[in-house]
C-alpha cells in the first residue's frame, strides 16, 4: 500500500492564527500575574446550556464532572464503581437497590443533599412528559424512585440490568428538589444557565456559546473520591478553530485544550517548548457498517458473508492507525475496545491478508468485483476512508465514498440505501460491552443491519445476566459471533489528543473521560 503514503497528508495549522496570538501574547501571558491561578481550557463546539442532562454534547459530560456529583464514581485508575455522593448501597434483590446516602454532601448554595432531593431529580428524569433530551435513558432502567428515610432511597429498577451502578456513576447527578418545577407544571430549563451543583466547582459565570468560568467550591467535603481540586478556577473559551487553540497555548494564554487533530498537535509541539502534547486513549472505536440484513436487495453482495470477510481482510488498519489517525490510535479488529469488560481479543478475526481477501470474493462469485459506495458523515473521516477504498479496489471492488451531511446519511440509511457506512461510538466512556453492543445491534436499533436471531439471543442475555462470570462468557460469544460475521468492519480506537501548557499536570484515563478536577500546577 506504498501509494497511499505518497499522498501528501492535508495540513490544518494555520500560521496566521499563530502570528495573531503571539502578536496578542507578546507582553507574556494573560494570567501570568494572576493570584487566582486560573486555569484557561479551550472548547471547540459551542457549550449552549450547563443541564448534562438536557444535552448529548461530550463538552458538557465533563464540565457536568466539575460541577455536579453522582451517586457513584468510575475510579480512572481501576474503573471500578465506588460511593461518590452515596455511602453505601444494596441490592436487595434483582430489580431493587436501596443507597445510603452521604450525610455531608452540600449544594454550593450551602444546602445539605438528603433522599428527598435524589427522589425528585429522578422522578423528574423518568416523568413520562421531561423533555429533558437524554430522559429517555433513565426511563429504560428506572420504574420508580422512593424515600425510606432522610438518607435513603429505594430504586426500583425495570428489569434485571448489570450496569445500573455504572448508569449511576455517568447519569446519576442529583438536582436540588424544585429544580425543575412540580408534576405538570415543569420547567425543563430551569438549569439551561445557571445551576445549583454539588461538585467540587460551582458556577461563576456563564455566557451560551462564549464561555464559562468556574470556581473551586469552598466547602466541598474532605474524603471525596474526586479528592480536593487544586486549581481555584477554570476558564473555559469556546474556540472552533484548533490552529488557534494551539496558536493561543504557544502564547501562554491557554492551559488546556483537547480532541486537537494530531498533526496540529504534533506541529505545534514542534514549534514551541511551551507545548506539551499528550496522546492517550479514547473509549472510542471507529467501524464499517455492512448491509448483512439485505436492505438494499436481498442479492446484495454484502448479505454473503464470504464478501464481508474479504472486505474486512482487504484493510491495513495499522497503516490507518498509525498513519492517517496518529497519535495514540490502534488498529481494531473486534466490535469493543479492549478495556472493556467482555470484550475478548483471543477471537478469530478478519485481519489484513489482501491475497486471502481476493481469494474470498473469487469463492462467492465476484471475482470481477462489484460496486460499492461507504457513506460517512463524520468529520476528520475523509482520509481514512479514501484509503479503505482504495484498498477495496486493490482487491477488486469498485468502491467509492460518499461524504454527506449527518441528515442525509441519516435519511438514506433509514430508507434502506446503505450498504455500508462509517461510524463510531463511545460508550459513554463505560469500560463494559454492555454499553456498547446492546445499543448498537438490537432489533431495534437503526443501526441494526445484521438481522440475525443469534446475536439478539445473546444480547438479551447479556443485558439481564448479573453474574460477572456467565456474563464474560456470554460477552465472549457474542463478539466473537459479530467478529466473525463481519456485521461491522472494526477499524480503529480513536486518539484522546491534548495540548497543554507547561504550568499544569493533566492526568488522563484509558477510558477517554476528562476529569479535570485532577489537574495539578507544576509551578
Amino acid at each position: 500500500m506504498t501509494h497511499l503514503l505518497s499522498t501528501s497528508r492535508v495540513v490544518f495549522f494555520n500560521p496566521l492564527a499563530l502570528a495573531a496570538a503571539l502578536m496578542l501574547g507578546a507582553a507574556g501571558p494573560l494570567h501570568a500575574q494572576d493570584d487566582t491561578r486560573r486555569m484557561e481550557a479551550a472548547l471547540a463546539r459551542s457549550l449552549l446550556t450547563l443541564d448534562a442532562i438536557d444535552s448529548t454534547s461530550r463538552d458538557n459530560g465533563f464540565v457536568s464532572l466539575l460541577t455536579d456529583d453522582a451517586l457513584f464514581y468510575i475510579d480512572p485508575a481501576t474503573q471500578a464503581v465506588v460511593p461518590l455522593t452515596a455511602a453505601s448501597y444494596d441490592f436487595v434483590d434483582d430489580t431493587t437497590l436501596d443507597i445510603v446516602l452521604r450525610d455531608d454532601v452540600l449544594f454550593h448554595d450551602g444546602s445539605t443533599m438528603t433522599a428527598d432531593d435524589v427522589v425528585y431529580t429522578f422522578s423528574a428524569y423518568i416523568d413520562p412528559d421531561s423533555e429533558l433530551r437524554r430522559a429517555h435513558t433513565y426511563r429504560r432502567w428506572i420504574s420508580s424512585v422512593e424515600k425510606l428515610d432522610d438518607l435513603t432511597v429505594r430504586m426500583h429498577l425495570a428489569q434485571p440490568d448489570p450496569m445500573v451502578l455504572q448508569y449511576l456513576a455517568v447519569d446519576g447527578k442529583t438536582v436540588k428538589a424544585g429544580t425543575y418545577g412540580e408534576a405538570g407544571a415543569r420547567d425543563w430549563k430551569a438549569q439551561a444557565t445557571g445551576i445549583v451543583g454539588n461538585g467540587p466547582y460551582r458556577v461563576v459565570s456563564f455566557e451560551p456559546g462564549q464561555e464559562l468560568v468556574l470556581e473551586r467550591f469552598a466547602d466541598y467535603r474532605a474524603g471525596s473520591p474526586k479528592g480536593m481540586p487544586e486549581v481555584g478556577q477554570i476558564r473555559f473559551r469556546v474556540i472552533p478553530d484548533y490552529s488557534t487553540q494551539a496558536a493561543e497555548i504557544i502564547s501562554g494564554n491557554l492551559d488546556w485544550a483537547n480532541d486537537v487533530p494530531t498533526d496540529i498537535a504534533e506541529q505545534a509541539a514542534s514549534f514551541s517548548e511551551d507545548v506539551n502534547f499528550m496522546s492517550a486513549p479514547s473509549m472510542r472505536i471507529g467501524y464499517i457498517i455492512l448491509d448483512a440484513k439485505g436492505r438494499t436487495g436481498e442479492d446484495a453482495p454484502t448479505t454473503d458473508v464470504k464478501v464481508r470477510q474479504a472486505l474486512s481482510e482487504a484493510i491495513d488498519r495499522d497503516l490507518i492507525a498509525q498513519q492517517l489517525v496518529g497519535g495514540s490510535a490502534k488498529a481494531a479488529l473486534t466490535p469493543c475496545l479492549p478495556i472493556q469488560f467482555g470484550c475478548a481479543q483471543d477471537v478469530p478475526t478478519h485481519g489484513y491478508n489482501p491475497d486471502h481477501a481476493r481469494a474470498l470474493l473469487k469463492e462467492a462469485g465476484y471475482e470481477d468485483g462489484f460496486d460499492l459506495e461507504v457513506w460517512s458523515s463524520r468529520a476528520g473521516t475523509k482520509e481514512i476512508l479514501e484509503a479503505v477504498v482504495s484498498m477495496w479496489r486493490d482487491v477488486g471492488v469498485r468502491a467509492n465514498l460518499r461524504f454527506v451531511e449527518s441528515s442525509a446519511l441519516t435519511k438514506a440509511r433509514d430508507e434502506g440505501q446503505l450498504a455500508a457506512y462509517f461510524d463510531n461510538n463511545g460508550s459513554q466512556g463505560l469500560a463494559d460491552v454492555n454499553a456498547l453492543l446492546p445499543n448498537q445491534f438490537i432489533d431495534t436499533s437503526p443501526n441494526d443491519f445484521h438481522g440475525d436471531p443469534a446475536v439478539y439471543d445473546l444480547l438479551g442475555k447479556l443485558t439481564s445476566t448479573l453474574d460477572p462470570q456467565a456474563r464474560s462468557q456470554i460477552a465472549r460469544e457474542t463478539v466473537a459471533l459479530i467478529t466473525d460475521e463481519v456485521y461491522w468492519i472494526p477499524l480503529y480506537e480513536f486518539s484522546a489528543n491534548f495540548l497543554l501548557s507547561p504550568r499544569i499536570d493533566y492526568p488522563q484515563a484509558d477510558d477517554g473521560m476528562q476529569r479535570l478536577f485532577l489537574t495539578t500546577w507544576k509551578n
